[in-house]
């Protein structure tokens, strides 16, 4: 039995555990409770591809360019399980360049599930909760990337109605 929806997505009933898994947007005071989880996303990028190397202090560069921001135009959604965080989503508003029409654009620059808790379905809330919370901005365009590598995220985002648009290449020169 599911609880009750919230105001961004709701609780997802886990029938192993049988323990509700809530989702809440963050404010400051929990984004160092993401550390773990976004160091573990990383870590799962490179395992699946990502050239990009991430520095020993990224999480700390990261949550200092999302602090002041947070809220305004970066949302970042908690999945948690007994107040624990199970999984995140970064969110971004961008704006389009007037040769593109201008305009917002939902950006989801980060997501990550533990693997532990990975097929319940919290992905797909949290992908549901940045929905609905770039839809109630106004926001009729969103955009993410994804790695090459990883192909069960790539079939998700297919099967939630995302499509391709462009291919991002890569070159590394010496």
């Amino acid at each position: 039995m599911s609880a009750p929806a919230d105001s961004v997505g709701g609780s997802v009933p886990t029938p192993l555990a049988r323990v509700q898994i809530s989702l809440r947007l963050s404010g400051v005071e929990d984004l160092d409770s993401v550390a773990p989880l976004w160091m573990k996303l990383y870590e799962h990028q490179t395992l699946n591809g990502m050239q990009v190397a991430v520095p020993p202090d990224g999480f700390a560069q990261w949550a200092k360019g999302v602090r002041p921001l947070l809220g305004r135009f970066v949302h970042v959604w908690l999945a948690e399980e007994e107040c624990q965080p199970i999984g995140f989503l970064c969110g971004r508003e961008r704006v389009l360049p007037g040769y593109f029409g201008g305009g917002s654009v939902g950006f989801i620059s980060d997501v990550f599930v533990d693997e532990s808790r990975r097929g319940l379905g919290v992905g797909r809330q949290l992908m549901a909760a940045a929905t609905e919370g770039f839809r109630a901005r106004g926001i009729k365009r969103m955009e993410l990337q994804v790695i090459a590598g990883n192909p069960s995220a790539r079939r998700l985002y297919l099967e939630l109605g995302w499509h391709d648009e462009l291919v991002q290449m890569v070159r590394i020169l010496d």
